[in-house]
C-alpha cells in the first residue's frame, strides 16, 4: 500500500473519528449525535437501541445514559469494508460513575463500530457496540 493512499487515509480518518466519538460519549449522551446517522444503532448497556426501539436511542442517550469519566483505547483495528465504509474493532478500558456516592467503576470492553461516508463526503457512525471483555483464555 502506497504512503498516503486512499486506503491509509480511510483507516486514519475512521480511527480519529472513533476517538472523537468516545470523547463525545465522555461528554454526554447527546454529544454523540454529531457523529451518527439518523438510523444509527447502538448495542450498549445490555440493550439494542435505534430510532424504533423502546426507549429509542435518542431518548436513552438524553435521559438515561451515564457518560464515561475516562477511556483508553487499545489494539484498534480498522477494517476497510469498501471505498466509503469501514469498521473499527478494539478494546477499551474505561470508568464511569454509576452511583454518585461511590468512586467510578472500571470496565474493560470489546467494541465495534461501523462508519459510512455519505455523498457529502462526511463520515457518519452507523453502528456502535460495547460488550464486556474477558481475560484471554487458553
Amino acid at each position: 500500500m502506497a504512503s498516503g493512499s486512499i486506503h491509509e487515509r480511510l483507516k486514519k480518518d475512521v480511527g480519529l473519528l472513533e476517538t472523537h466519538m468516545w470523547r463525545a460519549l465522555r461528554d454526554s449522551g447527546p454529544a454523540v449525535f454529531e457523529y451518527t446517522t439518523d438510523d444509527c444503532t447502538f448495542a450498549i448497556d445490555g440493550m439494542v437501541l435505534d430510532k424504533n426501539s423502546q426507549p429509542t436511542l435518542k431518548e436513552y442517550m438524553e435521559k438515561t445514559y451515564k457518560p464515561w469519566a475516562k477511556f483508553e483505547m487499545h489494539d484498534v483495528r480498522i477494517i476497510e469494508v469498501g471505498m466509503m465504509a469501514a469498521s473499527a474493532v478494539y478494546k477499551v478500558t474505561a470508568s464511569r460513575i454509576i452511583d454518585d456516592n461511590k468512586p467510578p467503576e472500571k470496565f474493560t470492553l470489546l467494541c465495534a463500530s461501523s462508519w459510512a461516508q455519505g455523498a457529502d463526503a462526511e463520515w457518519r457512525l452507523k453502528m456502535h457496540a460495547e460488550g464486556r471483555a474477558y481475560e484471554q483464555r487458553e
